[in-house]
């Protein structure tokens, strides 16, 4: 309901709008609802900016008096979210690093290609299909080929490029 309240904000006072549907969404919410004089909800602030024009203007000069408060929740909020791809990074890079010289990517590799290649066989070779069931099979071929970049990418992407050149370099004593 807030992504509501931020299309309605995001034009007459853009930094209210962009923090209102984040993380420091509640405190923002707060001071637009107290600003407007309505109860601290996104019904109530929705129907507010709906109906009362001034409204709009009373969240600009908001913005206006607020602008370094909000510029730091809006930074706070970028750095938040930073930390969290961050930490996706470091749990991808360190899955890989557990996995590194398993057999799995090899045998998954493998057998990825084996389907995908039975995939497209079995749909240019294979009997024709009703025409009905097209739009079905290319879904399927679809959610097929996302799962095959996604484990490639995973198994063989370009960490695994790097990790294998820094192996091949220390072996050659580089």
């Amino acid at each position: 309901m807030w992504d509501n309240v931020k299309q309605l904000i995001g034009n007459a006072a853009p930094l209210i709008g962009s923090l209102i549907a984040g993380p420091a969404g509640s405190a923002v919410g707060s001071l637009v609802a107290s600003a407007l004089g309505v109860e601290n909800s996104p019904g109530a602030i929705e129907a507010e900016l709906r109906t009362n024009p001034d409204s709009l203007l009373k969240l600009k000069q908001l913005e206006l008096e607020n602008a370094i408060e909000l510029k730091r929740l809006s930074l706070e909020e970028a750095g938040l979210k930073l930390i969290q791809h961050k930490a996706e990074l470091v749990d991808t890079q360190h899955a890989r690093e557990q996995h590194k010289d398993h057999w799995m990517p090899n045998l998954l590799a493998i057998a990825m290609v084996v389907m995908v290649a039975g995939m497209f066989a079995a749909l240019m070779f294979g009997p024709e299909v009703p025409q009905r069931y097209d739009n079905v099979l290319m879904i399927i071929a679809g959610s097929v080929l996302t799962a095959f970049s996604t484990a490639i990418a995973y198994w063989l992407g370009s960490s695994k490029g790097s990790a294998d050149k820094t192996k091949h370099l220390k072996v050659a004593g580089g």
